[in-house]
């Protein structure tokens, strides 16, 4: 049975693309991002900085939300905004980092102050950043988390 051109490279596309997919989940995997906020504004920056950097996000709104997403999904950094309403930043980031998988979280403030860099510090967290973002200080914290993050699964493995 002979198959056509057509057919053939149909099928190739198939393949690869599937392939394509399998691997594109894959590498961005070791570059997802959970963001727990409510606040529009941020969520709008992160994903414009997400396109331009190649960072998958995933947005929840509440604590819950959150630990619902890193049980079904490897986050490698945690962004928590520290004015979360509803709930103290303090418990609602222990929650976010009471889960087996390692995370690196972020907090976002409004304010930065040193105290307010030591508690975040104290309580897991990799480092605060100003909220409203600022590209030029954000993406590197961001991709300096990420870069430790790949570097601790690659001595784990």
């Amino acid at each position: 049975m002979a198959i056509s051109w057509y057919s053939f490279v149909n099928g190739l596309r198939e393949r690869t693309g599937a392939l394509w997919r399998r691997w594109e989940h894959c590498a961005l995997a070791n570059r997802t991002l959970l963001v727990v906020t409510k606040n529009a504004r941020c969520k709008t920056s992160l994903r414009t900085l997400a396109l331009e950097q190649g960072w998958r996000i995933l947005f929840a709104e509440t604590i819950e939300d959150g630990l619902r997403l890193q049980s079904l999904d490897r986050i490698c950094v945690l962004i928590y905004d520290h004015q979360l309403p509803g709930v103290d930043w303090r418990d609602g980031l222990r929650t976010l980092l009471a889960l087996d998988e390692p995370t690196l979280p972020i907090v976002i403030s409004d304010v930065l102050s040193a105290r307010l860099r030591s508690e975040v510090l104290n309580c897991g967290g990799f480092d605060l950043a100003r909220n409203p973002l600022e590209r030029e200080c954000f993406v590197p914290l961001v991709n300096g988390a990420l870069a430790l993050a790949e570097s601790i699964d690659s001595i784990e493995s």
